[in-house]
């Protein structure tokens, strides 16, 4: 599927994390970067994705630590997003997908759901399964699926599984590097 931006300028560096780890790290955010346009790609969704794909690119920056923690969406959207706004409109998003951004961005560490009719609903949908697949690092007793909101994410679950063993030991340094990793996986 073909999206309107240049993946390949999505590049993270550690400075950007409040709170840089193994867990909440540069790995995961690329794996639940590539997880939405898995999740995307087979739901048959377009502008969603390419929202939810920056929401993914900033969702733990603001963390302050690899405990539980529910604002840590908040905070990234207060301080992360507006540090990103500018490289986001260059990548084609419009100002009023900011805001979209941000309420998935906020959410994505919430318990609570959007209702469906909200128009960040699928936005915030593809962030939490994406982040809620790559629960594969910490174990399989870590991801209940019964809280997946698409059905594609469920079937996704091995490739989410390969995908972290692939990339938990590397140091990845570029977004095209992690969708090289997902070519070897998909041949």
């Amino acid at each position: 599927m073909e999206y309107d931006f240049d993946y390949s300028l999505f590049q993270l560096k550690k400075d950007y994390f409040d709170h840089d780890s193994s867990l909440h790290g540069i790995n995961h955010t690329y794996r639940v970067m590539c997880l939405i346009l898995s999740i995307g790609e087979a739901a048959g969704l377009n502008r969603e994705v390419e929202l939810a794909f920056c929401a993914a690119y900033i969702h733990d920056l603001a963390r302050k630590h690899d405990g539980y923690c529910d604002q840590h969406g908040l905070w990234a959207t207060q301080y992360k997003l507006p540090e990103f706004k500018s490289f986001f409109k260059k990548m084609g998003i419009k100002e009023s997908e900011i805001t979209l951004i941000g309420t998935a961005v906020k959410n994505h560490s919430e318990q609570n759901e959007l209702q469906t009719e909200n128009n960040a609903y699928k936005i915030t949908a593809l962030l939490k399964d994406a982040d809620a697949l790559d629960r594969v690092r910490l174990g399989d007793e870590n991801l209940n699926t019964d809280y997946l909101r698409f059905p594609e994410s469920v079937k996704l679950i091995h490739f989410a599984k390969k995908l972290y063993f692939k990339t938990r030991n590397l140091k990845i340094s570029s977004f095209t590097e992690i969708l090289e990793i997902v070519e070897l996986i998909n041949q």
